[in-house]
């Protein structure tokens, strides 16, 4: 009413935490056919798929890539297969975590 005006303005930054499914069927039906990490936007990833044996059968360091169920260019065995991961979301904050999932065909 005096002629007097006034603003704010504010940044937020909305990151959604990391997850990863239970399962997935690479068959190429066009659903669940990668692995990939849900979440983010991240600012950072290392993201590694072990089979029984230890050998790292998939490693990425960008989120925006899953694994697709191959192994050296072939279809990777069905059965369950360890992951790993380490992100970095909106604050700098690190979440690691591991798991386990079923590769189904």
């Amino acid at each position: 009413s005096a002629g007097c005006t006034d603003s704010t303005l504010k940044n937020l930054q909305i990151a959604l935490l990391p997850v990863l499914p239970t399962a997935f069927t690479p068959n190429g039906d066009g659903e669940n056919d990668v692995f990939i990490i849900r979440g983010g936007p991240f600012e950072a990833a290392d993201f590694k798929v072990y089979n029984n044996w230890g050998q790292v059968v998939f490693s990425t360091s960008d989120a925006n890539i899953g694994w697709d169920g191959t192994f050296n260019g072939e279809d990777a065995p069905v059965g369950v297969y360890t992951w790993t991961f380490e992100v970095i979301i909106v604050g700098n904050r690190t979440i690691i975590k591991e798991g386990d999932v079923t590769l189904m065909r």
